[in-house]
């Protein structure tokens, strides 16, 4: 497979400037996160509208302004497939956020592949080819790569690249419009910029939470994270999640009632012990700084709920048709603040054109619900 690998400033500069001049091509990257806070990026590879198929070298480059520009041009669509990890490892790599993207995991919900299709199975149903995923775990730092390793990046471009053809010639104008408000979230800042401050909010199980227990969480949270990112090591290695929630429901005083807590080991006590108690202490002190308690909105009202029970009916054949997730594609309180002509989930994107839309006629008595041959469909009035 003729490709080219890029390992100097010249030959990465004349290849941008050659793709800058095409209207798409498609992208992936392979990366490291094990033992570090930050994913280490270890290779990109491209395949471009004209078949230019290249291998980047970011460990041998030290300058890679030109990609960082072309990624930022936003007359050149960018092709990914589960777009998330790799916008985020060149936005911490190369401090501009790209433009113009296309995802086409997030367009496969259109195509019956779900929300979380993996590439191999897609390319699998639409191109026919299967792919040897043996080097998923691989270590992509190692030089020189081993045929294996070159062959599986390259593949994951020359075919994103067809994937991507074939499905500007299944999606509808609607579906393309639809999608561009999903792709223009995947490049909010906001999802790549770290605040320590918000970590306590990614964290699970805080529901019932007390304020105090809410304040607790949040500066135990933005102190590891702020450790994480000193140390470059990974969250967990500092302390995890449930030591957290443990310390905010049963706080302890002193050093050996560490030592007492699950899932903190003797290691973490002796090296964090004493930062995690300044921590609590904090929290204690100062009340004003723990969050309040997000705002629940109205309950539904028993003919809401009726409603509401219904929606969600139709909501999981929608999801069992495509192969989506229900608890993505939408809960029951975006359909309540549907139902109440409230900002929800379900107004934009993917969710809209499935859901949302139908659900709105459902709502406007422009529709109603019926079962045939098994399933419940939406019929228009």
């Amino acid at each position: 497979m003729n490709h080219q690998t890029i390992i100097s400033h010249n030959a990465l500069d004349e290849f941008c400037k050659h793709l800058s001049h095409q209207t798409w091509f498609a992208i992936d990257t392979e990366f490291v996160r094990q033992d570090t806070y930050y994913a280490e990026l270890s290779l990109i590879q491209i395949f471009s509208e004209q078949g230019d198929l290249a291998l980047i070298d970011p460990l041998a480059l030290k300058d890679m302004a030109p990609l960082w520009t072309l990624l930022a041009n936003p007359a050149v669509t960018k092709v990914f497939h589960s777009a998330r990890q790799d916008i985020e490892i060149l936005f911490q790599v190369g401090g501009l956020m790209p433009q113009n993207v296309f995802d086409t995991q997030i367009a496969g919900v259109f195509l019956g592949y779900g929300d979380m299709a993996g590439f191999a199975r897609v390319i699998e149903n639409e191109l026919k080819v299967s792919l040897d995923k043996d080097q998923t775990r691989t270590n992509w730092h190692q030089r020189p790569l081993t045929d294996k390793q070159v062959q599986y990046a390259l593949d994951d471009v020359r075919y994103l690249a067809p994937l991507y053809q074939a499905m500007q010639q299944q999606l509808t104008t609607e579906q393309k419009q639809a999608l561009n408000w999903d792709f223009e979230q995947l490049l909010n800042v906001s999802l790549y910029q770290i605040d320590p401050d918000q970590a306590w909010l990614k964290l699970k199980g805080t529901q019932n939470f007390s304020p105090k227990q809410l304040g607790i969480t949040k500066a135990l949270a933005a102190w590891r994270e702020q450790t994480a990112i000193q140390l470059n090591q990974p969250r967990k290695w500092i302390i995890n999640d449930d030591v957290i929630l443990s310390l905010a429901k049963r706080p302890v005083r002193a050093l050996e009632g560490l030592y007492k807590v699950p899932d903190l080991n003797a290691g973490q006590v002796r090296q964090f012990g004493e930062a995690i108690l300044q921590q609590l202490d904090w929290a204690f002190k100062h009340e004003k700084a723990w969050p309040n308690k997000p705002l629940k909105p109205e309950p539904a009202q028993p003919q809401e709920d009726t409603q509401v029970q219904l929606a969600m009916s139709y909501a999981n054949q929608v999801a069992l048709n495509t192969g989506v997730n229900l608890n993505n594609l939408t809960q029951r309180r975006d359909i309540l603040c549907l139902l109440r002509k409230q900002p929800s989930m379900l107004d934009q994107g993917w969710r809209a054109l499935l859901l949302g839309e139908p659900l709105k006629q459902l709502f406007n008595h422009q529709a109603c619900l019926c079962v045939e041959a098994g399933q419940i469909k939406l019929l228009g009035i």
